[in-house]
């Protein structure tokens, strides 16, 4: 059997950080690895509360963590930063809670340093982006060439003619065109630089419930529903504003599938002990199967000018949610087998088990 200071040196000497809190959300003990972690004493840390450990602007999430764990018996994770001198330390908690039987005896917080990690993703994007930049220029270099091209020919029309109608007609022409090329400036900005500034992380379902709230009316005057089921979701910290942005892009692809016309749409959220997932369906004519492995493709679209079509679209929004699903740790996906009805996507959130 193995000693008592066995335990009591894996404990100290452990790579991951170890901190054990009581139902009180006191620090009862901590080893060398958190402490340096978080940059503290650990004789200072003993008996402080949680919010000796996390930055101020993070106390009320972390409070909601840590109840939703002991309530609901089942560990949760969430991540955030701290400043160190002009440098950023990424730091992921699994709060795990400790059981005595049926009760929940306290509370363990297992601290991974995710520092490295998300700098090289972060590298990794940056020289992924770097790669589209031959599509993107084609992409940019075909909406110029008709936005221009369209101009120069009203122009060398006009020019040969001595008609005031037409003059107006030409500078109408030119007008929609400078329209349409300050669109695409901006979707490429967009594109581009899909940072947002750095908020407060929220939990996902109160920044979705916001979200339904604030369109549903808007919504209903177009004759259009937009329903929300939530299903024993935990509570998952986001980046609101990336979150809110991918879901006014998938909205804004459900309105111009309705092309005004009655429509409803649905938000699901449930989760098993693996993944969280958010569904985005709605009813309207869906994506035809010869497109479904281009739609998240720079440039690609069926209501735009380069689809056919005559709306002002670059097709550029399932391409920026895309990537901000990924900058929030999650996947967004078309969901083909969902979708017989109308047109369904899938972000999905991995949800982190506690360590055995």
């Amino acid at each position: 059997m193995l000693r008592e200071d066995f335990y009591k040196r894996m404990y100290d000497q452990a790579s991951v950080g170890i901190i054990v809190m009581d139902t009180g959300f006191r620090i009862q003990t901590i080893n060398d690895a958190a402490a340096n972690l978080f940059g503290i004493d650990k004789e200072q840390a003993c008996d402080q509360t949680v919010d000796f450990l996390v930055p101020e602007k993070r106390r009320f999430l972390t409070h909601r963590l840590l109840d939703r764990a002991v309530s609901l018996s089942r560990p949760v994770e969430y991540r955030f930063h701290r400043n160190e001198g002009k440098r950023k330390k990424y730091l992921s908690i699994l709060v795990d809670p400790i059981r005595k039987g049926d009760e929940v005896d306290g509370v363990c917080f297992w601290v991974r340093d995710l520092t490295r990690r998300i700098e090289l993703e972060k590298r990794l994007a940056e020289i992924e982006k770097l790669a589209s930049m031959g599509q993107l220029a084609g992409g940019v270099a075909h909406h110029f060439n008709n936005i221009f091209g369209g101009i120069v020919t009203a122009v060398d029309h006009a020019l040969n003619l001595d008609d005031i109608m037409t003059y107006r007609r030409t500078l109408n022409t030119i007008q929609d065109g400078i329209d349409k090329a300050v669109g695409l400036t901006r979707k490429l900005l967009d594109f581009s630089t899909p940072d947002l500034p750095e908020q407060n992380m929220s939990d996902l379902t109160e920044v979705v419930i916001n979200f339904v709230e604030n369109v549903e009316k808007r919504l209903s005057v177009l004759g259009q529903r937009i329903d929300l089921e939530i299903r024993n979701v935990p509570i998952y910290a986001v980046h609101p504003g990336k979150l809110r942005q991918i879901l006014d892009i998938l909205l804004a692809n459900s309105e111009q599938a309705f092309a005004g016309q009655k429509g409803w749409i649905k938000i699901t959220l449930d989760a098993d002990n693996k993944m969280l997932r958010l569904t985005f369906q709605d009813n309207g004519p869906g994506i035809a199967a010869q497109y479904v492995d281009r739609i998240f493709d720079p440039f690609f679209t069926t209501y735009g000018s380069m689809g056919g079509g005559g709306e002002g679209n670059v097709g550029l929004g399932l391409t920026v949610a895309h990537r901000l699903a990924e900058d929030i740790n999650g996947n967004l996906e078309y969901s083909p087998e969902n979708s017989q009805i109308g047109t369904c996507f899938i972000i999905t959130f991995p949800l982190t088990l506690s360590p055995k």
